[in-house]
């Protein structure tokens, strides 16, 4: 890192990046619909039925013409889901109906099956207060209308409403691939390698993890030693496989911080390497064409904090998808701090009166604390301290 670099305010590094994500250009395939869970939509998605397709009832019970009230009713059939009735109403005339069945033509209303008592062949009507109790044909959705609006994350209420629209296949950007590189010496893979002066590669783990969680497709997972040559050959092995590349550690200004000084072998173009934000100051972004190259510091809060910052809207942002996760809640009790120089997340967790609650941590490198938070709340640059009930900003990340 160069030592004399600027520090760039967190809301600057965050339109940056977002800025170089947003000039990306996917392709875009066509794919079955129950493929889609994760995808991004890149077209329009049309229904191509009506909702519902017919007058359906809304309840089990009895259809009756609508201005026909008396206690008592003759039943013509009965219409399970599945089947369609094949008489219509007459006065003094009931069908009995499932929920989700088409009612007979001339139903202007399904009474309850409890406001009923039915005997041989009649059905007494106990009260005819409360709704009419029909969908009508149409009323949700019309052919052609807009289901889901491009560019949508496709999750299990999205899918299941476009296979509900008789949508099976979806026009999706392609897959976007991640490589992860941890940097260090003292990382190892296996807990019997552990020695004086090693820990364990938690950083490669956590990040492919969180990839795999938000439907980014890990392409490598690797390590690279503390020198400038390793760490060159893996930014440019995993720039070769991936769209994104995010590595841990080796990005601070330490004698074997080798990060900055690859990137610039390999021809990037870094735009920044110092965030004003506790914890991450140390973050590098780099990009060449169109791969992007985000150094995060080691400490394994850093790094997922860093990741929601950052690396997921950045990947959010070549779909065309605006990522703002921050919401405002009330903090439960007094935070102060010391020095007020950069913007602070710190881990609070969500209680049940709605509230921030702080939560205990040594710092950065005090991963297993985040497993007590929801996320993080936002204690702005030259802020000092924060009065219970007063709102702060919090990002989500459960």
């Amino acid at each position: 890192m160069d030592k004399n670099s600027k520090m760039i305010l967190l809301e600057d590094s965050i339109k940056v990046v977002n800025a170089i994500a947003g000039d990306i250009a996917l392709s875009t395939e066509t794919v079955d619909i129950r493929q889609a869970s994760g995808r991004t939509l890149a077209s329009d998605a049309l229904s191509k039925l009506q909702l519902p397709p017919f007058n359906k009832s809304a309840m089990d019970g009895f259809a009756v013409m609508a201005d026909d009230v008396r206690d008592e009713y003759k039943v013509l059939e009965f219409i399970p889901a599945g089947s369609v009735p094949s008489m219509p109403l007459s006065a003094g005339c009931a069908t009995k109906v499932m929920t989700g069945a088409p009612v007979p033509e001339g139903a202007g209303k399904v009474v309850m099956v409890e406001q009923t008592t039915e005997t041989q062949g009649a059905v007494k009507v106990n009260d005819h207060a409360g709704r009419a109790n029909i969908c009508f044909k149409g009323e949700d959705i019309q052919v052609g209308d807009c289901v889901l609006k491009a560019p949508s994350l496709l999750g299990a209420l999205e899918i299941a409403n476009l296979i509900s629209c008789g949508i099976t296949e979806v026009d999706v950007f392609a897959d976007i691939k991640v490589a992860v590189v941890s940097t260090g010496d003292e990382i190892v893979d296996d807990a019997s390698k552990i020695a004086p002066g090693k820990i364990m590669n938690a950083n490669g783990p956590l990040l492919a993890g969180l990839c795999e969680k938000n439907s980014l497709k890990v392409t490598s997972v690797s390590v690279a030693k503390d020198n400038r040559k390793d760490t060159a050959k893996a930014i440019a092995d995993a720039m070769d496989a991936a769209d994104i590349v995010i590595l841990s550690g080796g990005v601070s200004m330490g004698d074997l911080d080798f990060v900055d000084t690859a990137m610039g072998d390999l021809g990037l173009k870094v735009h920044f390497n110092r965030v004003a934000v506790k914890p991450g100051k140390p973050m590098t972004f780099a990009s060449k064409d169109s791969k992007m190259v985000f150094g995060l510091p080691g400490n394994p809060v850093s790094v997922y904090l860093m990741f929601h910052l950052f690396v997921l809207p950045a990947a959010r942002a070549i779909c065309g998808i605006e990522t703002d996760k921050l919401i405002e809640l009330p903090l439960s009790e007094d935070f102060k701090r010391k020095k007020t120089d950069r913007a602070l997340f710190a881990p609070g967790k969500i209680i049940t009166d709605g509230k921030i609650s702080q939560v205990k941590y040594h710092g950065s490198a005090h991963l297993i604390a985040l497993m007590k938070a929801d996320g993080f709340f936002l204690v702005e640059k030259g802020v000092g301290s924060i009065s219970a009930d007063e709102k702060v900003k919090f990002i989500n990340v459960s």
